[in-house]
């Protein structure tokens, strides 16, 4: 139960466009009625955070990033009755306030409910000034304070560090085939990107069934992850007629589905074009603000293709994890092997330069851990 005082926690603490961030105390408020506070375990470092540093998409500073975190409870608000202090958790930016018409539709990641979270951070610097909680979490910390609806509860037999992905990369992934394309037995499905939400993908189709997988792109290493994870087959884009891959691997006929799960604007280029008749494009990793595509309608509509945007996997928190959680349990969903390096708080940026570079599938913070 809440005591209604804050605490001082360590966090990452970025401050503008390009700048590294620095390790700083901050001041959390202490939950209110529906709001929990979480001791964080891991936090995987996603692409979306970068997003934010290097200016692709417009935010506030300061900020405290990371969003794909599991840790165990510290604290809960007054009128929070589902968790208690020590049960271990996992972590996802999606707030739902269960109330407004999105949240009755079952459609979690379009809430539009009032949430007193988002419009004030519980986070403070030594100068009293307000610090913004990164992507609904602020996971770059020792501690975090969230809404009740933004976690799940964990078995106490899983891994606190890779159950972590699930709380946004693999949910995103996994969740852009089973809820957004809906993926059914004997599709031809292709992968464009195979970072940590790609994988997590690769690995919905093959729970799902699908006779082809074909994993795109230009990191050899990804691509050979790639067919670790499920793919059936590998193509770099740089150097392969994509189609021809495709119809090689269907024996003739283009993708019913293709989800794109990076935002470069290149994996958007001609990719309707890979599509069979009533194929779906489905755009999963979020490109610049300022990023278009063209498609001539009476074209798309001739051929019955569709384009699907996938926030978040269309996914929703407390049906889609435990979900994945059983997969992880009975050795259908690789989480482990996700996970490239980790990293303590003071190392984060070696962490970030490695999402950078394209070096890893996931690499995974330990706020409360220094590593050698």
């Amino acid at each position: 139960m809440s005591t209604g005082r804050g605490t001082s926690i360590s966090a990452a603490v970025s401050r503008g466009v390009g700048l590294p961030p620095s390790i700083e105390t901050l001041h959390l408020d202490a939950p209110r009625p529906d709001e929990v506070r979480i001791d964080i375990e891991a936090c995987a470092v996603c692409h979306s955070d970068l997003s934010y540093l290097d200016g692709t998409w417009a935010t506030e500073f300061p900020l405290v990033l990371g969003h794909e975190a599991a840790g165990r409870v510290a604290e809960v608000g007054h009128r929070v009755k589902k968790f208690a202090a020590g049960e271990p958790v996992i972590v996802s930016l999606i707030r739902t306030c269960g109330q407004c018409r999105a949240c009755h539709r079952g459609q979690d990641v379009a809430c539009t409910g009032e949430i007193a979270l988002n419009s004030t951070s519980p986070l403070m610097d030594k100068n009293g000034l307000r610090v913004a909680q990164g992507l609904n979490v602020g996971a770059f910390a020792t501690q975090v304070v969230v809404h009740e609806s933004q976690i799940v509860s964990l078995p106490d037999d899983v891994d606190l560090i890779a159950a972590s992905l699930l709380g946004c990369g693999v949910l995103t992934g996994s969740g852009a085939v089973t809820n957004t394309a809906r993926v059914a037995a004997g599709d031809a499905v292709v992968v464009v990107g195979c970072g940590g939400v790609g994988v997590g993908a690769i690995q919905a189709a093959r729970l799902a069934g699908a006779a082809q997988i074909v994993a795109v792109d230009p990191a050899p290493a990804k691509r050979t992850a790639a067919k670790d994870f499920g793919a059936t087959h590998t193509a770099d884009p740089s150097n392969s007629d994509l189609a021809e891959v495709i119809t090689d691997a269907t024996g003739g006929r283009l993708a019913d589905h293709l989800l794109v799960t990076t935002g470069s604007p290149a994996a958007l280029e001609g990719a309707i074009d890979l599509l069979a008749p009533m194929g779906q494009l489905v755009i999963v990793g979020m490109a610049g603000d300022d990023v278009t595509i063209e498609v001539a309608p009476s074209w798309l509509a001739a051929s019955n293709k569709s384009i699907l945007g996938s926030k978040m996997g269309t996914a929703r928190v407390a049906i889609d994890i435990p979900a994945l959680i059983d997969h992880h349990r009975a050795g259908r969903l690789d989480l482990t092997g996700m996970i490239s390096s980790k990293h303590d708080l003071e190392h984060i940026q070696d962490a970030f330069d490695e999402v950078w570079r394209g070096d890893v599938l996931r690499t995974v913070i330990l706020p409360n851990r220094t590593l050698a």
